[in-house]
């Protein structure tokens, strides 16, 4: 394609847009970055911070489409609450740095490297990628059917315990007012998405008892149903 050449280095993407609206790449999209970085000798960087970390059901997104990247970023999810951000590299990737091409003040720091460490381990321990493949279907089920019951509301897209909610209308007197009403805290991306990113150990009756608090503030905030 035109934007690539035999100048292009590397190709640097979100697997699964969060703050854009919930937007999932599609796998024919990813598989096509994937090609046209091996035809160009060019990298593929994948950004997982927010998608990452079993959020989609999978340890880290792109494992659900079998693309795999060159470089993955990681942060927030992989310390459970303590700050750290890693990249993790493989291949010709993995060798581009040489001891002493590249200092941080913070870097390798033991703290955080041993939270992350026992952060995989409940992951592993409490089978946290499986519990939320069950849930999230669970969650996507709800959605839809809300969905379908509210004309207000134009799509629902997503996957895991990361969903969106795009409404015909601006969400923020939904967001600010009628949901805090109902001690229903959840975000907006963009004017007209609402996010879906709960704790990954919820459970499928508190799906059940959000759902209602959400119905009740849509009813009183956006009005008619289907």
């Amino acid at each position: 394609m035109a934007w690539f050449s035999e100048i292009t280095c590397a190709v640097s993407m979100v697997t699964f847009q969060g703050e854009a609206g919930i937007y999932p790449a599609t796998e024919e999209f990813l598989q096509g970055v994937r090609d046209l970085c091996d035809e160009h000798d060019a990298l593929l960087i994948l950004d997982e911070i927010q998608c990452g970390m079993g959020r989609t059901g999978d340890m880290f997104a792109w494992q659900g489409y079998g693309v795999k990247p060159d470089v993955m970023t990681a942060a927030k999810a992989l310390g459970n609450g303590v700050p750290i951000g890693a990249f993790l590299a493989c291949g010709k990737a993995a060798t581009a740095m040489q001891p002493g091409d590249h200092g941080t003040t913070y870097g390798g720091n033991p703290l955080v490297c041993a939270t992350a460490s026992k952060v995989r381990d409940i992951f592993k321990r409490r089978l946290i990628t499986e519990h939320v493949e069950a849930v999230g279907a669970y969650l996507w089920d709800q959605l839809e059917a809300l969905a379908d019951k509210y004309d207000c509301i134009a799509f629902h897209r997503g996957k895991g315990l990361i969903q969106g909610l795009e409404f015909k209308a601006p969400v923020a007197p939904l967001v600010n007012h009628a949901l805090l009403e109902e001690k229903l805290i959840l975000i907006s991306a963009g004017t007209d998405i609402i996010r879906f990113v709960p704790p990954l150990v919820i459970e499928k009756e508190d799906v059940d008892e959000m759902i209602l608090r959400l119905e009740k503030a849509i009813t009183e905030t956006m009005g008619k149903k289907a």
